[in-house]
């Protein structure tokens, strides 16, 4: 009896011990807006003249290749992916509304004067030694005979250290570098500009 409490007792322990060292695979995973840096940059005051418009958002156009995948784990010699069920393009124009709406533009979806449109091309982090996030849009402001007044990148980038192959790890680089690619678009002086003239 001893013997068989042994025996169980060590299997238990090696199963304990393989669970711990092979982390679930992280798939279809929901997006999570989660930044760890505050919204509004004290660094980046807009000019009255981007208040004067009633903005609408278009819905945004995905043109990555892979559309699921949006992470992934380089540390060891079997890269670990991690994948979203969301819509990557719908979760980029919502969280775009909503830092635009924080920072005093008027969004609308009817009577606009200003039309932006968002093409994701970059949406990705990269974990070695630490969680590298990168995003790319490409924004098209439209006046409303349709011609494009402006039209450029929207680039972003964070880096944080943290637990290897974690979720919120993810979630937080990834919102950080959303985030700092809105208020970098906010800070263009090219993109001020052309939203300025009548």
């Amino acid at each position: 009896m001893k013997c068989r409490f042994l025996v169980l007792a060590c299997l238990s322990l090696v199963s304990m011990i393989y669970g711990c060292s092979t982390p679930r695979i992280l798939s279809d995973v929901p997006l999570v807006w989660k930044p760890t840096k505050n919204i509004n940059d004290t660094d980046s005051a807009l000019p009255t003249g981007v208040f004067t418009h009633k903005y609408k958002i278009m819905p945004f156009v995905d043109s990555r290749e892979n559309k699921r995948e949006i992470a992934k784990n380089i540390e060891n010699k079997k890269d670990k992916l991690v994948s979203t069920c969301d819509d990557v393009a719908d979760w980029c124009r919502t969280r775009f509304i909503a830092v635009i709406k924080q920072r005093g533009l008027e969004v609308v979806d009817d009577n606009s004067n200003m039309t932006i449109k968002g093409e994701v091309l970059e949406f990705y982090v990269i974990e070695d030694n630490m969680y590298n996030a990168s995003v790319g849009i490409k924004i098209t402001a439209e006046n409303p005979a349709g011609n494009v007044i402006w039209q450029g990148m929207m680039n972003g980038k964070a880096k944080r250290f943290g637990r290897s192959y974690h979720l919120d790890n993810y979630y937080e680089t990834l919102s950080d570098a959303y985030l700092d690619a809105v208020n970098g678009l906010l800070k263009n002086q090219e993109f001020r500009t052309a939203l300025q003239k009548k």
